[in-house]
């Protein structure tokens, strides 16, 4: 039976925990205490403006956070695997030893409950309880109200909580975030803008798969047979589209496995033409790899749950090209993807994301931000645990081979991502003190790099979105090859990558990202520089 909102505030006002019969006369209790999660606040809502409450009947999901525990053990475990000292762990030893107990979720399921709403599921690990309810319903039992906004430099309307969400004191210690109340910037594709003089053979322009190998110093790898490769997104494809580009290259692929979270996602339009881009590149690169399309709503509650779906599934590698500017980020969501992160890292899983395609002022990009002009970098690639791609340019030889290449920076604000982030600070293999320092890597990214089929036409395409799923094909071509050696996947790949000291990149010293010079070893315009062949798979593997 669905609770009128005066019965909702009686339960509410009966104790944090406690159950009260519907239709029951009010009792005489104290307020409970409630704590406010102040990382959950909605960012930018003085950029839109308030146009009434939301219909209290209107539905609404939500993911709610719960902590990590023994947090102190779990970065020694991170730091003794990046030393090579210990062991990856499988998704059920971490739950079991950094997970929050079941007794910690009852509590919180409990809760939700109690005050109307529908637990729709717990994640593997137990880190995100999936739950939704009315607007009614959701304000109440988050101590706050939700209301209707338009933001005109978006040129959309969305709901968000009027003031910070709140929890019972209780639960203060377990719950660490709300997901789903914030919807007002949502992630982008980092895609470039086509620009340039055309580059490569492709039918429209935009280097081949033959070509991007060969530029790399792929040819000697095999093509990814037994590995997998998982790719998250937030839109469809089309298989027709995928299998013109295959046919056209000769590759000898097999159709992406989709799956879907939260009911997944048949966006088309850009949405579309990114999921296109990036299983392209990972077929360019490692044709023969087992290819899983993750896609989700884009919302930051269904980020959540796809980022806990792929450490259930303990993917070896991952390619994300989507991605927000932290100052448009709630602090929520990114705490909700670090404790996802870590997990990550500590089952021997690679994560990649692009750094942005405005150079150091990765705002730029985000509509209607009060950041524009502010110095920025992007996320999730700001993550310590996830890998970040920024942008080259690349210029071939004749006889494919690769001849030079530039830090992106193609005019008109188009620029490889790069800089500090303003929440992580900087992990035990980047230095001692100050904040994370982006990107970790680079390749091709310029507008026009990349022979595409996308939406029934041929055409070329580029930015970060496409240098990022190129690492991940890549470094699943060394996975391929340190099981032929005998040798361990990779796993963590910054930490190997930094105590190389950029001894078997190519290293990219000139250009800037409008703001950062690249120079010799590692810069915030082009990280430690871009993939070398099988000389960079082998110091990685030892």
């Amino acid at each position: 039976m669905a609770l009128s909102r005066r019965t909702m505030v009686a339960i509410l006002t009966a104790g944090p925990l406690s159950l009260v019969s519907v239709g029951a006369p009010a009792l005489a209790q104290p307020t409970p205490a409630f704590s406010p999660l102040v990382a959950s606040v909605v960012p930018g809502l003085d950029r839109a403006v308030r146009t009434g409450p939301l219909p209290g009947s209107q539905r609404l999901s939500v993911a709610v956070s719960l902590k990590l525990r023994n947090q102190s053990e779990l970065d020694q475990l991170l730091a003794d695997q990046a030393a090579g000292r210990a062991k990856h762990v499988t998704p059920q030893q971490f739950r079991d030893r950094f997970g929050p107990t079941q007794s910690d979720v009852n509590r919180v399921t409990d809760y939700l409950r109690s005050r109307g709403l529908t637990v729709t599921g717990v994640s593997a690990n137990r880190l995100a309880v999936d739950a939704t309810g009315s607007a009614d319903q959701l304000g109440a039992a988050f101590n706050t109200s939700m209301a209707s906004w338009h933001d005109a430099g978006l040129g959309r309307d969305f709901a968000a909580a009027e003031s910070t969400p709140k929890v019972p004191t209780a639960l203060a210690s377990v719950v660490s975030g709300v997901t789903g109340l914030d919807e007002h910037y949502l992630p982008q594709r980092r895609t470039a803008e086509v620009s340039g003089p055309r580059v490569g053979s492709g039918p429209g322009g935009g280097y081949t798969p033959t070509e991007l190998r060969s530029g790399y110093g792929l040819t000697g790898f095999d093509t990814g047979a037994g590995q997998t490769l998982a790719l998250f997104e937030f839109g469809r494809f089309d298989q027709a589209n995928i299998d013109t580009y295959d046919r056209q290259y000769t590759l000898p692929t097999t159709p992406p496995v989709v799956k879907n979270i939260d009911g997944g996602n048949t966006d088309a339009g850009s949405a579309q033409a990114e999921v296109e881009l990036d299983i392209e590149v990972a077929h360019a690169i490692a044709p023969k790899a087992n290819l899983v399309v993750y896609t989700a709503p884009n919302t930051t509650s269904a980020e959540v749950d796809m980022w806990n779906a792929l450490v259930a599934d303990n993917v070896p590698v991952v390619s994300s090209s989507w991605g927000l500017c932290e100052y448009d980020r709630s602090l929520a969501s990114m705490q909700a993807v670090d404790a996802v992160a870590k997990q990550a890292a500590a089952q021997g899983m690679t994560f990649f994301a692009p750094a942005g395609d405005a150079g150091a002022y990765d705002c730029e990009r985000d509509a209607n931000t009060q950041h524009a002009a502010d110095l920025a970098v992007d996320f999730p690639g700001s993550d310590p645990y996830v890998t970040s791609v920024g942008g080259t340019t690349l210029t071939l030889n004749a006889d494919g081979t690769r001849a030079s290449e530039t830090t992106w920076n193609q005019g008109g604000g188009w620029a490889g991502g790069g800089g500090q982030s303003m929440v992580f600070d900087k992990p035990t293999w980047q230095g001692t003190d100050g904040k994370r320092q982006v990107p970790d890597v680079s390749a091709a990214a310029t507008g026009g790099e990349y022979s595409v089929y996308i939406q029934g036409a041929w055409g070329r395409n580029g930015g970060t979105s496409a240098a990022a799923p190129l690492w991940a094909s890549y470094l699943t071509l060394i996975n391929q090859r340190a099981g032929v050696l005998g040798k361990l996947t990779v796993g963590q790949l910054n930490p190997r990558l930094y105590a190389l000291g950029g001894a078997a990149v190519n290293d990219v010293t000139v250009g800037d990202n409008r703001f950062y010079q690249a120079a010799a070893g590692y810069d915030m315009a082009s990280g430690w520089g871009t993939p070398n062949g099988i000389t960079l798979g082998d110091a990685l593997l030892g």
